[in-house]
């Protein structure tokens, strides 16, 4: 069953998350050539993004929910900017540097 709010609170998720990787662009810029990141590379950011929030896994306040969900959508918006690297080198040269002849 789907919930009513559903759609309303993926639309708010998707727009963090677009808003987060147009931050991203502004301060790391497009001189800087993700394209030579591997998707080891990749996976380790978005892990480290993804566990910089953890502290007490026992004891919760308020703020510890606020910097998850702020670390969620940073890490959401770092695997966008993996997934567009793939597609980006795809379009210059027809495949990924780390894909096979």
């Amino acid at each position: 069953m789907r919930h009513e709010h559903t759609d309303k609170h993926q639309r708010i998720v998707f727009e963090d998350v677009l808003k987060e990787r147009r931050y991203q662009d502004r301060q790391w810029g497009h001189g800087v050539d993700d394209t030579k990141n591997t998707p080891w590379m990749w996976t380790a950011y978005v892990c480290s993004y993804a566990t910089k929030w953890m502290k007490d896994p026992f004891r919760f306040k308020r703020e510890d929910t606020d910097e998850f969900y702020d670390r969620m959508i940073q890490t959401a918006a770092i695997a966008a900017a993996a997934c567009e690297s793939v597609l980006r080198q795809r379009d210059m040269n027809g495949k990924t540097f780390y894909e096979p002849n």
